[in-house]
């Protein structure tokens, strides 16, 4: 994950498009995008997530060709803690 690089743009409040970048030296290569919606504030039959950001939409092409031991879980969790400002 440390060769991973995260580029945030704010879509709109509640919609946010992260691409991922592998990045050695000054090489930088596009991995692939995912795109967040913020979830639903409130729920009448089953709770989604408050005040949380999902992962709507993603195309991540060239993970596997990197670094086999990251899984598209480890990419999502790290955007969420990213978008939330945690790090």
């Amino acid at each position: 994950m440390d060769k991973l690089t995260f580029d945030i743009t704010e879509m709109d409040p509640d919609r946010k498009r992260v691409e991922v970048y592998y990045e050695v030296g000054e090489i930088k290569e596009s991995l692939g995008v995912l795109y967040f919606e913020r979830a639903k504030k409130s729920f009448s039959r089953k709770p989604i997530g408050l005040n949380e950001w999902a992962c709507v939409d993603a195309k991540i092409e060239g993970l596997y060709t990197k670094d086999e031991k990251i899984t598209p879980k480890d990419i999502v969790d790290h955007c969420q803690v990213l978008i939330k400002g945690g790090a």
